[in-house]
């Protein structure tokens, strides 16, 4: 079992020395993320995360770590407006972004600011130049799990309703090529722009060619009016997702139902962040607490000298030299992309909470139809 660090009690060390604590150098990292709108409990969870990172952080390190968080509602648009005030108002030493939308905006700023930039996205263009880098698990990893799965319950013809955007175009790009050369084929596959309520003319599109299984992508709302819409539509067990379960604002609505997702976080973490927040991690957000941790981890490494911070580039070089990091994701490295590795799982929604597949309390996945 992990053993978190002791927290730092910052009000008696601020009483007791407080040369100490103020002549430190600041880090700052900010954060942008949708901390309103239909995807705030998100952000929330990202939020919460890094905070909680923050909180457990030892008492000894050589810098004073601060958090700056900005609020994006996950639209691109607005995103470039945070950005710029991160790094040119606040001027923070790093920035983390969610979703490959916003994680392709902030992704270009920040390199040509020379900021690091941690994006929790599937796209992996985020990860391009020399400052940038991802944590989460890659398409191709979440895809060869789906398409494993597909094959060990005998699925032969799967229909695909997406959403156009970068990250959900991603996987599905990776899902048409993965299953090149296998016994599957895609029956349908429709993308559908942002903004769309009415699912019914493709949810029907999708119903004629009667598919063995439906593979939605979507955010929220989208996620959840397709898959009422679809219900309506006698459409009820056959229904999986890559990540967008664990997106949802309604995750009960899935409940008895697998779908494929990052890793979920050690039991211990769970269970720290639900009795310090009463609510269960949301998606991206134990990805939250291994960036805070890798990105100290990485300055007081590359600090020589207490009473100055490292350069960015001294910062990168440490992050890219990451192996077999102990997080609460499991064991992770950093490749020369820039992208941290990690698994992907098949997991069940139960309860409203997402469990792997092959856990002992997990639920019986319904069989597609």
């Amino acid at each position: 079992m992990k053993q978190f660090p002791v927290i730092f009690v910052a009000a008696l060390a601020v009483l007791t020395f407080p040369a100490f604590a103020a002549d430190k150098p600041v880090v700052k990292i900010g954060v942008t993320a949708p901390l309103t709108g239909d995807n705030a409990h998100l952000g929330d969870g990202l939020k919460n995360g890094m905070s909680m990172a923050k909180e457990d952080l030892r008492a000894d390190t050589k810098y004073d770590y601060q958090l700056v968080f900005e609020d994006d509602g996950m639209e691109a648009k607005r995103t470039a407006a945070t950005t710029g005030k991160l790094i040119n108002v606040d001027k923070v030493d790093a920035i983390m972004s969610i979703s490959s939308g916003t994680g392709g905006v902030v992704s270009p700023i920040a390199e040509s600011s020379k900021v690091i930039h941690f994006g929790l996205a599937s796209a992996q263009s985020v990860a391009d130049g020399d400052y940038n880098f991802i944590h989460w698990t890659p398409p191709s990893e979440e895809v060869r799990t789906l398409v494993s799965t597909l094959e060990k319950k005998g699925i032969k013809t799967i229909a695909l309703l997406g959403l156009n955007q970068q990250g959900f175009m991603a996987i599905r790009d990776e899902i048409l090529k993965q299953i090149e050369g296998k016994n599957i084929k895609v029956t349908s596959d429709q993308i559908i722009n942002p903004g769309e309520k009415d699912f019914r003319t493709a949810i029907a599109k999708a119903k004629a060619d009667n598919p063995d299984l439906y593979v939605v992508t979507f955010f929220s709302p989208e996620i959840e009016i397709v898959t009422k819409q679809m219900r309506e539509a006698g459409i009820k067990d056959n229904i999986t997702s890559i990540e967008a379960f664990g997106l949802s604002s309604e995750p009960a609505l899935f409940n008895g139902m697998w779908y494929v997702d990052a890793a979920i976080a050690e039991s211990d973490f769970n269970e720290k962040f639900t009795a310090k927040y009463s609510k269960a991690p949301t998606f991206g957000t134990p990805n939250s607490y291994d960036v805070f941790n890798m990105l100290v981890n990485a300055y007081e490494a590359a600090g020589t000298d207490s009473n100055v911070k490292p350069s960015h580039e001294d910062v990168v070089k440490k992050l890219h030299e990451i192996k077999d990091y102990d997080g609460v994701l499991g064991s992770l490295t950093v490749d020369e992309k820039g992208v941290v590795l990690s698994p992907a799982a098949v997991i069940v929604m139960k309860d409203g909470k997402p469990v792997s597949e092959n856990a002992p309390e997990a639920v019986e996945p319904a069989a597609a139809q």
